[in-house]
């Protein structure tokens, strides 16, 4: 059967199906790719939307600082609010000193120098400090820490009390449906663009493809169909193999190129239609160097070695005749 017919009935054989079949496999791999990375952005800016920026305020055994200036940011300048955490404990400085009153106010400075002043907590120094979550427009605030005694403020805090506070800015949440939307809007762009860029290298692949001659196509066929079931891919037929069966494993590397350039040559003989027989220039130069063989030593009756039992014997016998003759 020659190259046109081979390519024929490969076309219409039911080995034709197993392209299809390999593009569905691919197609899915590539769907559940896509639809992983979908999952993986939404958690990634699921996880980056709670994010908080943490403010340490004060830390016990430290001089209080009384007080405490925080910038909110105006994010991407929409002048949206940001949700604020605040948290404290406050502890009498030692067991000797009075319970006092603390109070901590919000300061809020606007962009005509004017200020608003708001009590957020009020407690003894022994009780538990909890505050709501504040929402902080950008700008300049400021948080007070007083301690008052006997109903007048005390000018040094830290000699009656230790304190702890945090404030935590949730800078992401004021965006965070926007977020999901960019999130899903990227991953439908990165499947998209996959798809096309799939496609087009397909395309220019099969248009180099459709340029090659016949017995190049064929050839390229055959060695793609080799390597994938060399790599672990489906089982190929041994016909598929013909320009690629193994030799003998007592022939010699030499003698495997030699036959694969010869078949090589009378497929693309037969292709453009010449039939002349090849001849490698290789191989003739390389007989013509060595000369007319003689059979000295391969005639008359053959007599048993008693010492040669195994492959292994007749390899070190070998192999110390030819070591004598380079002795010699």
């Amino acid at each position: 059967m020659n190259l046109v017919h081979e390519a024929m009935a490969r076309e219409t054989s039911q080995d034709g199906k197993k392209p299809k079949k390999e593009t569905k496999k691919n197609a899915w791999t590539r769907f559940i790719a896509t639809f992983l990375t979908w999952i993986l952005l939404n958690l990634i800016w699921m996880y980056f939307s709670h994010a908080v920026a943490v403010n340490e305020v004060n830390e016990h055994d430290r001089v209080i600082d009384s007080e405490y200036v925080l910038n909110v940011p105006n994010m991407f300048g929409l002048d949206r609010e940001t949700p604020v955490d605040m948290s404290c404990d406050f502890r009498p400085k030692n067991s000797t000193v009075p319970i006092v009153t603390v109070r901590i106010h919000h300061e809020e400075l606007f962009w005509d120098n004017s200020e608003d002043l708001s009590l957020i907590w009020e407690g003894n120094s022994s009780d538990d400090c909890r505050v709501d979550q504040l929402t902080l427009p950008p700008g300049e605030h400021r948080f007070h820490t007083t301690v008052i005694m006997d109903g007048e403020e005390v000018t040094n805090p830290s000699s009656y009390i230790s304190a702890e506070m945090e404030l935590g800015m949730h800078l992401w949440e004021p965006f965070r449906m926007e977020g999901f939307v960019v999130a899903n809007l990227l991953g439908l762009f990165l499947g998209l663009a996959d798809r096309v860029i799939r496609q087009i290298i397909r395309k220019r692949r099969e248009s180099r493809v459709r340029n090659l001659p016949l017995h190049k196509r064929r050839q390229k066929e055959e060695w793609e169909q080799l390597a994938h079931s060399m790599a672990g891919g489906d089982p190929v037929d041994v016909d598929d193999l013909v320009g690629f069966q193994l030799q003998d494993e007592n022939e010699s590397a030499e003698m495997q190129r030699r036959r694969m350039r010869e078949r090589f040559a009378a497929q693309a003989a037969e292709a453009d239609g010449d039939i002349d027989e090849f001849v490698d220039d290789d191989a003739v130069d390389q007989d013509d160097e060595l000369g007319k063989g003689t059979t000295e030593g391969l005639t008359g009756k053959v007599e048993r070695d008693r010492n040669i039992r195994t492959v292994g014997d007749l390899w070190r016998q070998l192999s110390g005749s030819d070591s004598k003759k380079k002795r010699k």
